[in-house]
């Protein structure tokens, strides 16, 4: 958060002064007696000693909660500072300033760190006056006081070295006492605090969901780029895939948990069921935390049952995975049928949509063909046989493994069903195309219609591109 603050007062602070550069002139805002006001170039180094005061923060506060509503506030005081100096460019009446000795190279500092504008309101003061409230609430009268006379000699010495004017001082001086009453409680809230936890967790786990594969990351783009401008609203779509992407990460065995991952499956569903405590461990605590958000944020009690009931589907998967099973095609078809059907469904409900999942059935099926298709390598790798147990005895017959990618497609069993999954596949999309044609205006069609866009590209070109032999089937087909 300090390095945040630092980098972003930067752009903000330099920025106002770099485009004001440009302006004529300026606002006169001194005052008659301040011509009196002597010049003392060794007050400097009072002026440079905010940073020490700010940096002391890192030790003041504890926790990130604590940290956090200093940090924002400052952002808002350096924003709003940053559109006056735009808005409202004052143009300094002191005399010029020379200076020789020992206090020079203190005073350069000083004057550097100012830059050329951006005076009225002094955000110096503002920092220095935010941070002596701030500390004073965590600190005994002592040391009290100490932040109250450092905050002031701070405040003194920008007129002392003729930096800022009066105007500017009590304006930077009521910027601070404002945000730090006004604004700095609504940010001290839990429910604030919590709200920006939960969004902490969402984006390090989209963060690592995108290291892992690129698509996740173009998802999380798409998540951001649809909540603007609705962003408490959408919040539940962005926690919700978070969480579920969470736990089939650890249920196909891409994130690593301490034992096995059924086990920390089933502790998750007890704790939000009941509200028992589960194991510390860093999986079950941002787990139960998307979790309690999600089931929180979904308002409809189906919707809520359906992520439950989605866990457990995506669960049986990895029962698979550890017992070494095959199914046969219709049992294969169910549970991926049932696991896009409970996505989906949910899915539309974030969105407020109008139309169901249960009214595409075709293109349902062609998600689940598609994730098959696009995952087959990988599920294989780890297990997961998502080929029909005849399929692969037949591979097997040939002296084959059809646990294995390359030695499945090299037999004619092999890719004899990924051709017909092919061609039933393109019967699903053309279903689907006049599936959705029948939701046409109705809320939610848009987002349907661009999962079917997407699995038509992956039919058309992406598939294709991967098994060569494809083309032949398109070509069949075709004719």
């Amino acid at each position: 958060m300090a390095c945040f603050f630092a980098l972003f007062f930067l752009a903000a602070y330099g920025g106002a002064s770099w485009v004001t550069g440009f302006y004529p002139g300026g606002l006169r805002v001194d005052l008659p007696f301040e011509r009196h006001i002597p010049f003392l170039p060794g007050l400097a180094a009072i002026y440079v000693s905010m940073d020490v005061l700010l940096l002391l923060s890192l030790f003041i506060f504890r926790t990130w909660r604590q940290m956090l509503p200093f940090a924002l506030v400052l952002c808002a005081e350096t924003a709003l500072g940053a559109l006056c100096f735009l808005v409202l460019p004052v143009e300094v009446a002191w005399p010029q300033r020379t200076v020789t000795g020992v206090w020079t190279s203190v005073f350069q500092a000083a004057d550097t760190m100012n830059l050329e504008r951006n005076y009225l309101p002094s955000l110096h003061v503002a920092f220095a006056c935010t941070a002596a409230l701030a500390y004073r609430e965590r600190s005994g009268p002592m040391a009290r006081a100490v932040f109250t006379l450092w905050a002031l000699a701070i405040a003194a010495s920008t007129l002392l070295i003729h930096e800022h004017h009066l105007v500017d001082v009590v304006a930077g001086a009521l910027l601070a006492w404002g945000m730090w009453r006004v604004v700095a409680p609504r940010l001290r809230r839990e429910v604030f605090l919590e709200a920006v936890r939960v969004e902490a967790l969402c984006a390090r786990e989209m963060y690592r969901f995108a290291r892992r594969h690129p698509r996740y990351g173009l998802i999380a783009l798409v998540l951001y780029q649809q909540s603007l401008g609705r962003w408490r609203k959408a919040r539940r779509a962005r926690v919700g895939f978070s969480f579920l992407q969470l736990v089939d990460d650890v249920l196909d065995g891409d994130r690593p948990v301490d034992g096995e991952p059924l086990d920390a499956i089933d502790a998750l569903l007890h704790t939000l069921e009941t509200g028992a405590p589960g194991p510390a461990t860093e999986f079950h605590d941002t787990a139960i935390s998307l979790g309690q958000t999600l089931l929180t944020e979904l308002t409809a009690p189906e919707a809520r049952g359906h992520v439950f009931e989605l866990v457990r589907t995506m669960r049986r998967d990895r029962e698979r995975v550890r017992e070494g099973r095959w199914w046969d095609a219709t049992a294969l078809q169910a549970q991926l049928e049932a696991t896009f059907r409970l996505s989906v469904s949910l899915m539309l409900h974030v969105a407020d949509a109008q139309v169901r999942a249960e009214e595409s059935p075709s293109l349902l099926a062609a998600l689940a063909w598609c994730s098959v298709m696009r995952d087959l390598r990988e599920d294989l790798a780890q297990g997961l046989f998502n080929v029909p147990v005849d399929v692969a005895e037949d591979v097997r017959a040939q002296g084959h493994d059809p646990a294995d990618f390359d030695s499945l497609l090299a037999t004619e069993p092999g890719r004899a069903w990924v051709r017909g999954e092919y061609q039933r596949a393109r019967a699903l999309l053309d279903r689907s195309a006049k599936e959705l044609a029948s939701l046409e205006g109705r809320q939610g069609a848009a987002l349907l219609r661009l999962f079917h866009r997407s699995v038509e590209s992956f039919w058309a070109r992406k598939l294709p591109r991967r098994m060569p032999f494809l083309r032949e089937a398109a070509v069949l087909d075709a004719s």
